[in-house]
């Protein structure tokens, strides 16, 4: 569980150098729909990167996973005892 947050913050922290207007806070944990959301009302006209796609996807995909584990036993008893949350 630990390892998916930490490639969740991790693509989340690439994102936000590669595009630094996004303001996205280095080592957070960012919503990839308000990211998308954010690049479309700072570059109207402009199309995302197809990396910034990829990582883009690949956050959704860590997310959906990750939310997934947590609701499956044992997992499920271990993130409520260790506090995990879903993202």
């Amino acid at each position: 569980m630990q390892r998916k947050l930490n490639l969740q913050r991790e693509l989340t922290s690439k994102l936000g150098l590669n595009h630094p207007e996004l303001e996205i806070i280095l080592g957070e944990i960012a919503d990839p729909d308000e990211i998308a959301k954010k690049w479309k009302e700072i570059h109207s006209d402009k199309k995302l990167p197809k990396k910034s796609i990829e990582a883009l996807r690949s956050l959704k995909i860590n997310r959906l996973q990750y939310n997934q584990l947590i609701k499956k036993a044992p997992y499920n008893w271990v993130a409520k005892i260790s506090g995990y949350s879903p993202i």
